[in-house]
């Protein structure tokens, strides 16, 4: 892991080696059982029981995880909603004390999206308070950003303020994003809801939601001016201005934003770039907006980026070279 110094790895005993050997033997064995049980379309509750000890000890066997769902829904019990409820109770149970272990399994993620909703009574509020404690463990996984997208679509789908859902789960973006703005799955979430909380204004409340967002990206930006989340969601947040008048105004914007930055990190990589692609897609734009003086910073601009990323110095020429001939200006 980042930060961590590497401890020096020693060999194994001759006693550790023969555990281990006994841990994978009797792995081999019960797998090889489950197996079996499933080739020969067993479905009862020690098969239940087989398939559960199995996946304590591997959580990306999917195959066995079909298997248990098969059993589940062809055991007489599951036909009363009560049971069921029991039932599928204690299978969440199961999952959460598996979680931690591997949080980024995908077919144990998949597992209790069925769960949770083949209960007859599921508990979507609950679901969603657990779903953040997980992310508190592992704010950036997407697993975990993807299942908490499924939880609150239950949530929408039942509530009778279905604006109030979007507003809630915006405003839990926020706070991870604030938390740490680096954190790519938040970003990412919050590019799904800005669209709902867009439509629910009139045109002076949709100006005053995408000040509050241009100075989210603003507040990252100067946090970590090379982090590629907040730079994303910029662009982003250009492609789904309703005109180009609303763009060029986000791109001057932007402009001043990274001009202020550069004067305390004036040698900082991705702002440079930043500034260069939004000058050309300012005149891409809007032809004529973008003065001489601010065509000439332009191809200053890449000629910095040549000294201090000379790994791209091929890419810089050519973008200067690209520029210079659109702007009939000399490289």
């Amino acid at each position: 892991m980042h930060g961590r110094r590497r401890q020096q790895e020693r060999e194994p005993t001759q006693d550790e080696l023969q555990q281990a050997k006994q841990r994978v033997d009797r792995y081999r064995a019960l797998n090889s059982h489950v197996m079996d049980l499933k080739a020969t379309s067993v479905f009862t509750n020690d098969a239940l029981d087989a398939t559960k000890r199995l996946l304590e000890q591997n959580t990306e066997l999917h195959t066995v995880w079909n298997y248990r769902r098969t059993i589940f829904t062809s055991l007489d019990e599951w036909q009363c909603q009560d049971t069921r409820q029991e039932m599928l109770d204690g299978e969440l149970k199961f999952l959460l004390g598996i979680i931690t272990k591997n949080i980024k399994s995908y077919w144990m993620w998949n597992h209790r999206m069925w769960a949770l909703s083949s209960l007859p009574r599921p508990e979507w509020q609950r679901e969603l308070g657990l779903v953040a404690k997980l992310l508190a463990l592992d704010a950036r996984n997407y697993h975990g950003w993807d299942y908490r997208r499924f939880v609150v679509a239950q949530l929408k789908d039942a509530a009778t303020d279905k604006h109030e859902v979007d507003t809630q789960e915006f405003a839990f973006t926020t706070e991870q994003i604030n938390h740490d703005c680096a954190n790519h799955s938040a970003w990412h979430n919050r590019s799904k809801l800005l669209p709902e909380i867009l439509a629910q204004r009139d045109e002076d409340g949709q100006l005053e939601v995408l000040q509050t967002e241009n100075d989210l990206i603003l507040n990252a930006i100067y946090t970590d001016p090379d982090d590629q989340n907040a730079w994303l969601y910029y662009d982003w947040l250009l492609d789904i201005q309703k005109s180009d008048e609303d763009r060029c105004r986000l791109l001057r914007n932007k402009i001043a934003a990274i001009r202020e930055l550069l004067e305390l990190e004036e040698d900082s990589k991705r702002p440079l770039v930043e500034l260069v692609s939004a000058y050309a897609e300012l005149e891409r734009l809007q032809s004529g907006s973008v003065s001489e003086p601010e065509k000439k910073e332009c191809l200053e601009t890449l000629r910095r980026l040549e000294s201090i990323d000379p790994y791209r110095v091929g890419r810089y020429t050519d973008m200067s070279r690209t520029l210079s001939k659109q702007w009939a200006l000399g490289a």
